[in-house]
C-alpha cells in the first residue's frame, strides 16, 4: 500500500476479497458517455480526444506524488512525497516546483484553507505546511513527536483538520498555526483520509485504515466510531453530492455512509481503490492503485467505465481541475496525469456584438463571451436575420472571423455572431449573442436629416445567476455555523462575496469560489455580535465585467447570546 516507513510495515498484511461487480475496460469506440455532436461547420474535436484519454506530465525527479487539489488560483497543486516539494501545474501541464524547507519531510496530502492558502502535511517532517499561491512556505511543528501527519482537509469551523497516523490522533490547526490534538479511542487505528461531513454537518469524518472503522469528530474533539467489514482497510473518504463515500482498499470496494449504515459496491479483486472525489456532472472518480487505473461512477455509485493510466503508475490522489478534467497523482511514475472527463465548455455570459447599430461598410466586432472549463479555441459564424429573433437567422458564407464588414445585403436587416467554444474534450453548440440593426451605406459627412426612430433592439443580456443562501435557523455568539451557497447554473464562473449584517454591525467575506455550483463556508459569530436577526447576503460577480450577469441571494439567522 502507498506510504513509507511505518505505514508500509503496518499494511504488509492487506488482503483482497471476492470479485463482486466487474469493471469493463472500454475502448474509445465503446465509451459509455455519449460524445457531444459538433454543430458548427468547420469546428473539429481537437486531436480526436475521447473520455478517459490520459496525458502524463513529469514532476520533480524522485517524486512520489499523493495529494492533489484545485487551488484558488485555478491551478492544480500536488504534494510530491519523496521529492520533498510542492508542485503547481497549470491547465496546459506546465509544472512549477517549490522545495519544502525541512529536509526529507515527505509532503503527503494538500488542501485549500479558508484563508485561500494551500495547506499540506509533512509525514516524516512531523509538520503542517502552508504555501501561498506565490510559493511562499511556512511550517508549523506538530506537538506530538513522530506523529506522521497524513490526510488534511478544511473544516466547517474555518480550521484545517489532519490525521496523525503514528500518534493515533486527529489534529486541528488554525489558519494562524495553533495546533490542538485529539486522541482516537481505538488504539493503533492508523487514521488516513479526512473530510468535512455532508452539508449541514459540523463534524469531520476520517478513516481508520488499520482497524476497519470510520471515525467522526466534533468541533470540540469528541470522537465516535462506526465499524466496517473486517479487512476493508478504508483509506480515501470524500463527499459526492453531499453523500459520504469511502474507498475500501483491502476489500476492493467503495462504501456509502448513511448515518451509521454502510452500503458497499464491489470492484474487481486486486483493484485496491485508494482515493475518490467528485467529478463533473456530478460523477465520482476513483483511483485504482492496484491496477493503475481510474474508474468513473455516477454520484449514486453506478459504475460507468474504467480507464488505464501509465503502466506502474500507482495512482493515489485526484482532483477536478478548472478545465473540468481529472488530475491524478501517479506515485509510481513521478507524474501527474490529466484524464479527459468529457466536460466541454459551458457558457457563462453570451457573446456581445458592438456597436449595437451599424451602416453598410462599417466594421462590427463580437466578443467570445465567457465560458467555463478552459476553452482552447473559439469559432465565429456571422449570421444575417430578417427580424431581431435568432430563429430568423442564416449563416453568412465565409464570415468566420471575430470582426465583420457590413455589406449591402445586410441593409435593413439584423446581423449577429454565433460563437462556439472548444476545449480538449471537444466543442459545443454555438451561442448567438445580441443582434444589431443595419442601416444604409456609411456617409463620409454626417447628415442631420430626421429619420423615423427604428424599433429599439437592446443587446441580449444573459440571465442573472440565481444565488440561493441556506443558513441554520439560529446560532450562538462564539459558535460556528455553516452557510451553504448554491449557484444556478452550477457552471457559473466567478466569485462570491458574503455580507453578514446585524443591526448596524457588518462583516464581509470576499473572493469565495464555487465548486460545481456550491460553496460551503463557515461563520464564527463574534462574541459581541448583536443579538437578534442577522441577514446573510451572497453576491455573485461573473468573471467577465462586460455584461451584467450578477446575482444575489440572502437568508436570515437568529443570533442568541
Amino acid at each position: 500500500m502507498p506510504g513509507s516507513g511505518v505505514s508500509q510495515l503496518r499494511l504488509a498484511g492487506v488482503r483482497s476479497y471476492g470479485e463482486g461487480m466487474s469493471i469493463r475496460m472500454l475502448s474509445r469506440s465503446t465509451v459509455l458517455v455519449t460524445a457531444l455532436a459538433l454543430s458548427i461547420v468547420g469546428l473539429a474535436a481537437p486531436g480526436q480526444a475521447a473520455i478517459g484519454d490520459a496525458t502524463a506530465f513529469a514532476l520533480q525527479a524522485g517524486a512520489t506524488p499523493y495529494g492533489t487539489v484545485l487551488g484558488p488560483d485555478n491551478n492544480i497543486w500536488v504534494a510530491n512525497g519523496a521529492a520533498n516539494s510542492i508542485s503547481k501545474v497549470d491547465a496546459k501541464g506546465t509544472v512549477t516546483n517549490y522545495p519544502v524547507p525541512t529536509a526529507a519531510s515527505t509532503p503527503r496530502f494538500i488542501t485549500v484553507g479558508s484563508d485561500r492558502n494551500l495547506w499540506f502535511t509533512e509525514q516524516t517532517g512531523n509538520k503542517i505546511g502552508r504555501i501561498t499561491t506565490a510559493g511562499v512556505i511556512t511550517e508549523f511543528a506538530v506537538p506530538t513527536a513522530g506523529a506522521e501527519p497524513f490526510g488534511i482537509a478544511p473544516g466547517p469551523d474555518g480550521n484545517l483538520w489532519f490525521t496523525e497516523q503514528a500518534a493515533n490522533k486527529i489534529g486541528r490547526i488554525t489558519t494562524t498555526g495553533t495546533i490542538t490534538e485529539f486522541a482516537i479511542p481505538t488504539a493503533a487505528s492508523m487514521p488516513y483520509g479526512i473530510v468535512a461531513g455532508p452539508t449541514g454537518s459540523n463534524d469531520m469524518y476520517f478513516t481508520e485504515s488499520a482497524t476497519d472503522k470510520i471515525g467522526r469528530i466534533t468541533s470540540s474533539g469528541a470522537v465516535t466510531e462506526i465499524p466496517l467489514s473486517a479487512g476493508s482497510r478504508p483509506f480515501g473518504i470524500t463527499t459526492v453530492s453531499s453523500t459520504l463515500w469511502i474507498a475500501e482498499y483491502g476489500s476492493n470496494k467503495i462504501a456509502q455512509l448513511q448515518g451509521s449504515t454502510v452500503l458497499e459496491i464491489s470492484l474487481p479483486s486486486g483493484s485496491q481503490p485508494l482515493w475518490l472525489t467528485q467529478g463533473p456532472g456530478p460523477t465520482m472518480w476513483v483511483t485504482l492503485f492496484g491496477t493503475s487505473q481510474v474508474a468513473v461512477l455516477t454520484a449514486a455509485g453506478s459504475l460507468q467505465a474504467s480507464y488505464g493510466l501509465s503502466a506502474g503508475s500507482k495512482p493515489t490522489g485526484l482532483a477536478q481541475g478548472s478545465d473540468g478534467n481529472m488530475w491524478v497523482a501517479q506515485s509510481g511514475t513521478a507524474q501527474v496525469a490529466r484524464v479527459l472527463s468529457g466536460q466541454t465548455p459551458t457558457m457563462v455570459t453570451a457573446p456581445a456584438v458592438t456597436p449595437t447599430t451599424a451602416a453598410v461598410g462599417a466594421t462590427v466586432t463580437s466578443t467570445s463571451g465567457t465560458w467555463a472549463y478552459e476553452p482552447t479555441a473559439y469559432t465565429y459564424q456571422w449570421v444575417r436575420c430578417t427580424t431581431n429573433a435568432a430563429s430568423s437567422c442564416a449563416p453568412i458564407t465565409g464570415s468566420t472571423a471575430s470582426t465583420y464588414v457590413v455589406t449591402t445585403a445586410d441593409s435593413g436587416k439584423f446581423i449577429g455572431a454565433t460563437v462556439s467554444a472548444a476545449n480538449l474534450n471537444g466543442a459545443v453548440t454555438g451561442v448567438t449573442g445580441n443582434l444589431i440593426s443595419v442601416g444604409g451605406a456609411v456617409s463620409p459627412t454626417a447628415t442631420p436629416t430626421p429619420t423615423p426612430t427604428p424599433t429599439s433592439t437592446a443587446a441580449v443580456k444573459p440571465a442573472a445567476t440565481v444565488v440561493t443562501v441556506s443558513a441554520a435557523a439560529r446560532t450562538k455568539r462564539g459558535k460556528t455555523t455553516t452557510i451553504t451557497i448554491t449557484l444556478s447554473p452550477s457552471t457559473a464562473a466567478g466569485l462570491v462575496n458574503v455580507t453578514y449584517k446585524g443591526g448596524a454591525v457588518k462583516s464581509v467575506v470576499t473572493g469565495l469560489r464555487a465548486i460545481n455550483g456550491v460553496i460551503s463556508t463557515t461563520w464564527i459569530t463574534p462574541s459581541n455580535w448583536p443579538a437578534g436577526r442577522t441577514r446573510i447576503t451572497a453576491r455573485f460577480y461573473p468573471t467577465s465585467t462586460a455584461t451584467a450577469a450578477r446575482g444575489s441571494g440572502f437568508d436570515f439567522i437568529n443570533v442568541r447570546k
